[in-house]
């Protein structure tokens, strides 16, 4: 049990251990009461601090304020981190994962899946997805504490128009399971035609920051792993991701011909001027101003979509059906 006392009784079961421990002060007390320093000195030092009820001898007349069972702590923990996972996940997904797992599955620990991790960066599939997160992606690392302990939840997702994006969120989500093998949940924004998924994975944030230097929280200087913007063969990948997620393609047909233009457009003007780079090795003319690049032309709309490609049905439909209709 824990208790709180009022001023006058701490001071008074101060000066009560110390005499019966023969203490001159709160070190030599803490020495012979086997507890760490500073947590005596939060007991009789702060006001609003709690107690433990088995140092009080049995004589001593104190005026108790409150008590508490010895784990308020964690369940004052437990109820903050459910209401940052109500607000992050939404509470469908919440009581979803009560039903599957309980406690659990609520705290997103690290499962079993995780410790075998292992990234392959010559994998096709993970450079697009590297290049999706460059892109409209996010690493994030929120604290809480829990009974006296600090944690970190570590959340890495990957936002979009929950129409126009759908199919290629989920293809993304596929991906991610089959890289990772963790199932990245879905949540709509209320409010907003916005849409995300995303997972807990701190292997996986860790690799992405230290090995890719992709930032945790905001993307600030953002670039791409320089000896991987140096080989065309992995930025045919990481340049479709990025497509695919921050890029716009639009074809139109004019009296006598058809004109088509992509551009990627991102606050990241470093990132940009290595997509430029690669662009140029392959034999494209793009534009670059500061956070926006342009290709115009329809060769060059046949030429990207023949040798990067899409992955995202909003990109391929108006594509397939603007040269169809030409």
């Amino acid at each position: 049990m824990r208790i709180l006392l009022d001023k006058s009784s701490k001071i008074k079961l101060l000066n009560c251990l110390k005499k019966k421990y023969c203490a001159k002060d709160l070190k030599e007390l803490s020495i012979k009461i086997n507890k760490p320093y500073y947590t005596i000195k939060k007991w009789f030092y702060n006001k609003n601090r709690y107690l433990d009820e088995n140092i009080i001898t049995k004589r001593t007349r104190l005026n108790i304020i409150d008590k508490k069972e010895d784990n308020w702590g964690q369940i004052k923990g437990g109820k903050i981190t459910y209401k940052v996972l109500v607000k992050r996940y939404g509470l469908d997904e919440i009581r979803y994962r009560q039903s599957k797992g309980g406690k659990k599955s609520l705290l997103l620990r690290e499962d079993e899946s995780s410790k075998n991790f292992k990234v392959n960066i010559n994998n096709p599939l993970f450079l697009e997805f590297y290049g999706a997160l460059l892109g409209d992606g996010w690493l994030s690392v929120l604290s809480y504490n829990y009974g006296g302990e600090k944690r970190n939840l570590w959340w890495v997702g990957i936002s979009g128009h929950r129409i126009l994006d759908k199919d290629y969120l989920l293809f993304m989500r596929q991906t991610a399971r089959k890289l990772f093998g963790k199932t990245m949940i879905i949540k709509y924004k209320k409010n907003s035609k916005a849409m995300e998924i995303l997972m807990c994975h701190k292997r996986l944030i860790m690799f992405l920051n230290k090995n890719m230097n992709f930032p945790i929280g905001k993307k600030i200087d953002l670039k791409i792993k320089e000896d991987v913007a140096k080989d065309n063969q992995k930025m045919k990948y990481v340049v479709r991701g990025i497509f695919d997620t921050d890029g716009y393609l639009g074809i139109r047909l004019g009296k006598h011909k058809l004109y088509g233009r992509i551009n990627i457009t991102m606050k990241a003007p470093r990132l940009l001027q290595q997509v430029e780079r690669y662009l140029k090795n392959r034999g494209f003319e793009p534009k670059l101003n500061q956070y926006r690049l342009n290709l115009y032309g329809i060769k060059q709309t046949r030429k990207w979509m023949k040798e990067i490609g899409s992955s995202n049905k909003k990109h391929l439909k108006e594509y397939k059906t603007s040269i169809m209709s030409s």
